[in-house]
């Protein structure tokens, strides 16, 4: 759970990664029980590795709806900019400063307590481990004493393609896989692309560590339900007019430039009767060169809009009114959008490299990224044939998708099988 106290202190929403580990560890809860399915973390403020009481978790739980009341059980200050001011700002520190203390001083609050491991426990690792020498240090302990240590690896695009990362991340990145070793009994891959990846960049992978693939789900959950987390007016007027959404965050990786450029295309072949392009999601890095061309072309005219951080309930408002869905990303470990596009019943239309045919399968519809006239034919189909579409979407309403469900219990199995020294 580290990475959702440490998410959890700058954003109000979540987004990738944060999402996967809510989702999969919710079904564990609800499945298995707290009691058998225990969070660890280490934690922000407190500089120590806790155990968390996570039975306030279940399966649909919307981080949005109850962030307040997480950052308060959880002991984790709130760091997101504008959220607290002046006087109210000083009060709000000085409880929490009250509250680590408190904790620190051997406390527990009301989630928190000292972690209770025992050797022929298990530990599942949703999110890498950067920069946190002392964390590492507890799980190589954990592992020297007999417990098995299985770490999740959504991609390793930083490796592997470094352009379409973060400059430094793929030091950061591969630094994190050189101490693994140390520490972890197995990894769980989120696609075959993504074990392919790990096995190309680290010659342990697959030798010294096993490797075994788990697919995520196509399901989208979190808008289940009046929660209180209203839709934003702004985001309800998008679907006045006919749009097609394209989800992810605005970045390079994501080739939203492309995308956009594409849609410039697509307004002199159709005219008014293109639909507006969404993008929902939020700033990214590189993604100057997509703002100076909306800026300059008045969002191409009307014909683009965004949807920056949406929450899930919105999300989810999108999805369902969307004519179709675009997803032309460069490279994913997975693809989410992918399969919650299916989940909604909704045509997309991705790209064919990486992962993402796993994700959609025969029920989605590929481009070549790389190929803008390639693009721009298949979206124009799209758009101009309304009765392909809809064909394509009998074919998603009729197809079997994955649930959160079956990913909690495939690395159940998994972990399960492994640690009992099996495949």
């Amino acid at each position: 759970m580290t990475t959702i106290l440490a998410h959890a202190r700058k954003h109000a929403t979540v987004t990738g990664i944060q999402r996967v580990v809510l989702r999969v560890v919710g079904h564990l809860v609800a499945t298995h029980g707290p009691a058998a399915i225990r969070g660890i973390a280490w934690h922000p403020k407190l500089r120590r590795v806790v155990e968390i009481d996570l039975s306030f978790l279940g399966p649909d739980y919307r981080f949005e709806a109850h962030r307040d009341a997480f950052l308060r059980d959880m002991a984790v200050p709130d760091d997101a900019e504008g959220r607290k001011q002046g006087l109210r700002r000083r009060i709000g520190t000085r409880i929490d400063r009250l509250r680590w203390r408190a904790l620190g001083d051997g406390g527990s609050g009301p989630h928190l307590a000292e972690p209770s491991l025992r050797p022929e426990d298990r530990i599942l690792l949703l999110a890498p481990n950067f920069r946190n020498e002392p964390y590492i240090a507890y799980l190589a302990g954990r592992k020297k004493a007999g417990t098995a240590i299985f770490q999740m690896i959504h991609d390793v695009i930083p490796l592997l393609k470094p352009w379409l990362s973060k400059p430094g991340h793929d030091v950061e990145f591969r630094k994190f896989l050189e101490r693994t070793p140390g520490y972890v009994s197995g990894f769980l891959c989120v696609s075959d692309q993504t074990e392919a990846d790990l096995r190309m960049v680290m010659p342990a992978a697959g030798g010294e560590i096993p490797t075994r693939v788990v697919p995520l789900a196509h399901e989208f959950m979190g808008d289940v339900g009046d929660d209180g987390v209203p839709i934003g007016h702004a985001v309800r007027a998008l679907a006045e007019h006919p749009f097609v959404l394209c989800v992810g965050t605005i970045e390079v990786r994501k080739n939203t430039l492309a995308l956009c450029k594409v849609w410039a295309q697509l307004r002199q072949d159709l005219g008014v009767g293109l639909p507006r392009l969404v993008l929902a999601g939020q700033r990214g890095w590189q993604t100057e060169d997509v703002f100076d061309l909306l800026r300059a072309t008045g969002n191409l005219g009307g014909y683009a809009a965004l949807a920056e951080v949406p929450s899930d309930a919105e999300l989810a408002f999108l999805y369902r009114n969307c004519r179709f869905t675009v997803f032309p990303s460069l490279y994913e470990g997975w693809g989410l959008p992918i399969g919650e596009s299916l989940w909604f019943g909704k045509h997309c239309i991705a790209s064919k490299t990486s992962s993402m045919p796993q994700v959609g399968g025969d029920l989605a519809e590929y481009v070549d990224p790389y190929d803008l006239e390639d693009m721009r034919r298949v979206i124009g189909r799209a758009i101009a044939e309304p009765d392909h579409v809809r064909g394509r979407e009998d074919h998603i309403r009729a197809a079997s998708l994955r649930r959160w469900g079956d990913v909690a219990g495939g690395i159940v199995a998994l972990a399960s099988g492994a640690s009992q020294g099996r495949g």
